[in-house]
């Protein structure tokens, strides 16, 4: 589960960030509650943990466009590990880190939807 948990971690910081440039404070509380949704006996600090080397490999990933092409690799991953059930998770906690700012944008329908085509979903 803990690669599951990157991936997961790598593509929820790409879809906050990528879309709109901006990672709120809000949009990290939202994505440390997904995450922790997928491992409810894991401490706060463990999904900080993991939410922090996440942002250090999204820093580290290079242009806009690796940094996409890595989520959409991450993408492809969990779309071969989880199952239905899980994929219409991921999809849903992605529109709910949307909505955080109150609005869901076209360049964050354009990565839902891209997401949606790579998990098989």
């Amino acid at each position: 589960m803990d690669r599951t948990i990157g991936d997961l971690a790598f593509l929820y910081i790409t879809f906050a960030h990528a879309t709109d440039g901006a990672l709120t404070g809000d949009e990290m509380r939202t994505l440390a509650a997904k995450l922790r949704d997928w491992q409810p006996d894991a401490t706060l600090d463990s999904v900080g943990d993991q939410l922090k080397g996440a942002v250090e490999q999204y820093k580290n990933a290079g242009a806009r466009a690796d940094k996409l092409a890595k989520a959409g690799a991450c993408a492809d991953t969990l779309g071969k590990q989880l199952d239905a059930g899980q994929r219409a998770t991921v999809l849903a906690q992605l529109r709910e880190i949307a909505e955080v700012d109150g609005a869901i944008t076209a360049d964050e329908e354009a990565f839902l939807g891209e997401i949606q085509r790579r998990l098989g979903a």
